[in-house]
């Protein structure tokens, strides 16, 4: 992975789809191993953030047909 940009709080990212797929993989193992109240502990999050999160990845990869 190579951050090709930093703006503020914004990084313009190039990363492999193995590299992908593992995000999408700890996203998703974080709500499934974790409880509700444990997930913002663990991520600075919400539920409801990280399903949204798993949602966009889920429809990036179904755009740019990267599978797991």
């Amino acid at each position: 992975m190579n951050i090709l940009e930093k703006q503020n709080n914004l990084l313009n990212v190039q990363m492999s789809e193995r590299e992908f797929n593992l995000i999408r993989e700890l996203e998703s193992a974080v709500l499934v191993s974790c409880s509700v109240n444990e997930i913002p502990t663990l991520t600075g999050w919400t539920r409801e953030e990280l399903l949204e999160f798993g949602n966009m990845l889920s429809e990036l990869a179904e755009k740019y047909n990267i599978n797991l």
